[in-house]
């Protein structure tokens, strides 16, 4: 698995970044949040985690550990895929996520673009025990 990249910046969106890394470019689906925190950096470091499936290799970059920690857990739950959970993150910062699962706060939830009220619903119980807020 690919756990951290540091290069440079070749292209940049707000969902996806190429980062040369020693002449190969990694093509990098990233939130909103990371994408903030790149701005005009030309060269940078993320975290990474490889989704692979059976017809894919994707790469998420997240520019700290805990963002990466919360898209993992997100990606834990039945039903939260890869990227919805990019989705999920780029429609709300993870302190107010963490906060809205300790609460319960299915309404918070819901609305995140994507988001069902079965999902959040999902998301509070499966989470509750295992972030803090």
């Amino acid at each position: 698995m690919i756990g951290y990249l540091r290069g440079k910046i070749v292209s940049k969106k707000p969902t996806q970044i190429i980062l040369d890394v020693n002449g190969v470019g990694y093509l990098i689906n990233i939130t909103t949040s990371t994408f903030e925190t790149i701005g005009n950096k030309e060269e940078i470091s993320l975290f990474t985690y490889l989704s692979v499936k059976e017809d894919s290799l994707t790469l998420y970059g997240f520019s700290s550990v805990a963002e990466k920690e919360m898209f993992q857990l997100l990606i834990s739950i039945s039903g939260i895929g890869p990227k919805l959970a990019q989705g999920i993150l780029s429609g709300i910062q993870i302190d107010e996520l963490k906060s809205a699962i300790q609460e319960g706060n299915v309404t918070r939830i819901v609305a995140i673009p994507g988001i069902g009220r079965k999902t959040a619903e999902r998301l509070l119980v499966e989470l509750r025990d295992k972030v803090e807020a």
